[in-house]
């Protein structure tokens, strides 16, 4: 789960310990069970602590091995029954933010660099501790490569690009001003404020990944991002944590793909497609530019429009509406509209 070359896991820690300076109610029996490790909640085995706020997820609990689980008060019986221990918050999300600020360092121990006499580096590019570059890779001016990231044989790293908690396969490309494993996108509130949700993921890319200029790529939270082989993905493109793209998937500019979608193999999205979160595109699908997809969508279907829906339908829907525009008004005539 926690790659040590990017984090350090500081637990055992006490609940006693986690829970200080929140408001959150345990029972005084528990205080010193101990947490090894943060985890998502479907995942979570003995040690570990996750958080249920959606009665939507509830499903997770059935395979959850939890020691520990951050609650609201009206799903605490269903996590007491699974044999874990309910701490009880009216804000899961954020106090398991901020616990996992308290197990989980993302510093790493320092490592030797793994530079292959037959890469090529920039004098003016970073690269941080740990970092491994295989044969025939090209880092470009200014490029940043951070702590434990490692590069495939042949790929090449463009100018100005920022590679950080991330796995990147053989003969890639990535383009100027791409920011690979970057934190997602997350924020939640409690009685302290707000807090970014911190992500403790990578990115994984497979082999002959192209990623366009400024397309930003960010790390799973709990878990990973991954870029099946031979993923094309144009400029200007965001991919949230915790996404999965599957083989030979082409993404064109402006794509937004949002926070645990599941992408399948050979799927073209056009310019300017938007997907909500956690939704699923099947093998061989297209989504028509500047579509809005609220939904998944089946395998081998083409969709459209805002909100989007099946292509056929979204042009009759087109047709009905021009028609009815047509239609003269009631009452009016041809020669009130000489």
């Amino acid at each position: 789960m926690f790659d040590p070359r990017f984090y350090t896991l500081k637990g055992p820690l006490s609940l006693a310990h986690l829970i200080e300076g929140l408001d959150v109610e345990l029972e005084p029996h528990f205080y010193d069970e101990n947490i090894d490790a943060p985890t998502a909640l479907a995942d979570a085995k003995v040690g570990a602590l996750s958080f249920l706020q959606d009665k939507r997820r509830k499903s997770d609990l059935e395979t959850a091995k939890a020691t520990a689980c951050l609650v609201t008060n009206r799903l605490a019986p269903s996590v007491g029954e699974k044999k874990i221990i309910p701490i009880i918050s009216a804000a899961p999300r954020a106090h398991f933010a901020r616990m996992c600020e308290k197990l989980v360092s993302y510093e790493a121990d320092t490592q030797k660099q793994d530079i292959s006499p037959k890469a090529s580096v920039h004098p003016t590019a970073i690269i941080g501790s740990g970092v491994k570059l295989a044969d025939g890779v090209k880092v470009g001016p200014y490029a940043v490569i951070h702590h434990g990231v490692s590069v495939g044989e042949g790929s090449q790293i463009c100018p100005h690009v920022t590679l950080s908690y991330c796995v990147i396969g053989k003969d890639c490309r990535i383009k100027s001003g791409a920011v690979i494993g970057g934190a997602g996108f997350g924020v939640a509130k409690d009685e302290l404020g707000l807090i970014d949700i911190p992500h403790f993921g990578l990115v994984i890319l497979g082999d002959r990944v192209s990623i366009g200029s400024q397309t930003c790529i960010d790390r799973g939270q709990l878990g990973d991002t991954v870029l099946g082989d031979d993923v094309k993905i144009d400029n200007l493109v965001q991919i949230a944590h915790n996404v999965t793209i599957g083989d030979g998937s082409l993404l064109a500019g402006h794509v937004g793909i949002s926070g645990s979608c599941t992408i399948g193999k050979n799927v073209q999205m056009g310019g300017n497609v938007g997907l909500a979160d956690h939704l699923s595109v099947g093998d061989n699908a297209m989504v028509a530019a500047r579509a809005g997809v609220m939904h998944d969508i089946p395998a081998g279907e083409a969709w459209s429009g805002i909100p989007a829906m099946p292509i056929r339908e979204h042009m009759r829907v087109i047709n009905a509406t021009r028609k009815l525009a047509q239609r003269p008004k009631k009452g009016s005539s041809e020669k009130d509209n000489s």
